[in-house]
């Protein structure tokens, strides 16, 4: 979903009136003013458009980019654990579902690796504990296995077998159990301090080897800072403004952010038209509010009111350099 900022306020002679100020005082042209401020509202809404640092702090940080890192290793955590993850008494109910499964189903060969991971989780059920143990004489044989496939039978398919459920294999898997919730939960699986995946600590999706969790939370954690991306393609896109007939650069700090502009999938563009009564300058993030991550964060108000808030603040800073140079006379 794209997001426009326009330069233009609800009160359109409210705004004429403030950037012709603006530019009679900065010594700039109607023109070069206007694309001034166009440039700094592309710099604005990424520092505005999540992740944010937290507390809200300036989004073109690297501590907005951690948060965006862990937002998205909390979002796969409410979805996917490692055989070996949460508490001991998780760990242990995971660890004989999944073993009654696989004895269930007959498959020796990854009923054994599995047991080989997890025979220390096991420790206070005395039985599996032992025979378990690649100290036990029947690790790994035939004889063992199905003594431990007749033990599974006895305690029935209800406690150890779940036979439906999924045991992630690799980095592929996860994904496809992962991608359907967050499209469901419109990539947004924690909103308002809960969870809201659908999916509770003890029916989550089990992967097989956590390494395979922490390389797909990896994959993942390069898309941050796409988003904003569109913003710095939208800036790149503008004409220069000309400063006393030199071609000079504003929002160089969001071009110098490498986490957001070594992305190229989310487009960003600008539209100009400038006559001799009017000024209009459009610029646009092609998936600046995805999932509304825009509107909930306020981008447009927090834009237009900084702008607003900066215009004065550079007409001084231009001012005091005048009064400065003066001075050394």
């Amino acid at each position: 979903m794209g997001i426009q900022v326009r330069l233009e306020p609800k009160s359109k002679a409210e705004f004429i009136s403030a950037i012709q100020k603006f530019a009679a005082r900065s010594k700039q042209t109607l023109r070069d003013a206007t694309l001034e401020q166009a440039a700094l509202a592309c710099q604005d809404a990424a520092k505005f458009t999540p992740p944010l640092a937290k507390g809200g702090g300036n989004g073109l940080s690297p501590a907005a980019k951690k948060a965006g890192e862990k937002a998205i290793d909390r979002d796969v955590g409410k979805v996917i654990a490692p055989l070996t993850g949460g508490t001991r008494k998780t760990q242990q109910a995971r660890f004989i579902k999944r073993l009654g499964s696989l004895a269930l189903n007959d498959n020796a060969s990854l009923f054994w690796k599995v047991a080989a991971k997890g025979s220390s989780v096991l420790n206070g059920n005395p039985f599996l504990s032992r025979v378990l143990s690649d100290r036990y004489k029947g690790f790994g044989t035939v004889w063992g296995f199905k003594k431990l496939r007749n033990y599974f039978n006895r305690i029935g398919t209800k406690v150890s077998g779940e036979l439906n459920q999924s045991y992630l294999q690799d980095v592929s898997q996860i994904n496809n159990v992962y991608r359907p919730i967050y499209r469901k939960t419109g990539g947004r699986l924690w909103k308002n301090g809960r969870n809201v995946s659908g999916i509770n600590s003890m029916i989550k999706y089990v992967a097989e080897n956590k390494e395979d969790i922490a390389a797909y939370v990896a994959q993942r954690q390069e898309s941050v800072g796409a988003i904003k991306s569109g913003w710095a393609m939208a800036l790149k896109s503008l004409p220069k403004p000309m400063i006393s007939g030199v071609a000079k650069d504003y929002g160089v700090e969001l071009l110098k952010t490498a986490w957001i502009t070594k992305h190229s999938s989310v487009h960003g563009m600008s539209q100009t038209a400038f006559g001799q009564n009017s000024n209009n300058v459009v610029v646009t993030n092609m998936n600046g509010n995805i999932n509304g991550i825009a509107d909930q964060a306020g981008v447009i108000g927090l834009v237009y009111a900084n702008r607003i808030k900066q215009m004065p603040a550079r007409v001084r800073f231009l001012v005091q350099q005048d009064i400065n140079k003066f001075n050394k006379k």
